[in-house]
């Protein structure tokens, strides 16, 4: 007898969640960056968090291709939001780190966040909305521990 894989319970409704926190992501970058692509701001928050860092390891967190990241991070510099320098441990190693300007917008970005998450929060009844931020919780716990390096990228989605 063969068994086949069936869905668990609930994931329709953790992918609709997924879907609705993709839009309040997209949104939230759309209307404080006007001039970035997704990508170019995920590599400047990954910069943000992770400074100094290579630009190796930016495409290592992102999962892209290092010369995409190579064009996304020229962009953040023609854009006065990030700087570039070579390591000095590493010649061949180009280090990253944010301007004052990139890390405002970054902040921007996350405070834009917060209040559509509050918003949001705010219409559920106290006992829903304690529901589920601990279910938010238990689920970024159980990201974590699936999957050690999905730490930086529940952290630091966009």
């Amino acid at each position: 007898m063969t068994q086949t894989w069936q869905e668990p319970q609930g994931t329709d409704a953790a992918l609709a969640v997924l879907r609705a926190m993709v839009m309040i992501a997209d949104s939230s970058v759309e209307r404080n960056t006007e001039q970035l692509t997704l990508t170019q701001f995920r590599a400047l928050r990954v910069v943000v968090d992770r400074t100094p860092v290579t630009m190796g390891r930016v495409a290592r967190e992102l999962a892209l291709n290092p010369s995409s990241v190579t064009r996304a991070c020229d962009r953040l510099v023609t854009l006065n939001l990030l700087e570039k320098a070579p390591n000095p441990l590493n010649r061949r190693e180009t280090l990253l780190a944010p301007t004052a300007a990139g890390r405002q917008l970054v902040d921007r970005v996350d405070r834009d966040r917060r209040r559509v998450l509050a918003r949001v929060l705010g219409r559920l009844d106290p006992g829903a909305r304690a529901a589920a931020i601990a279910a938010f919780e238990r689920f970024a716990g159980a990201v974590e521990a699936d999957e050690p390096d999905s730490r930086s990228s529940l952290r630091h989605a966009n």
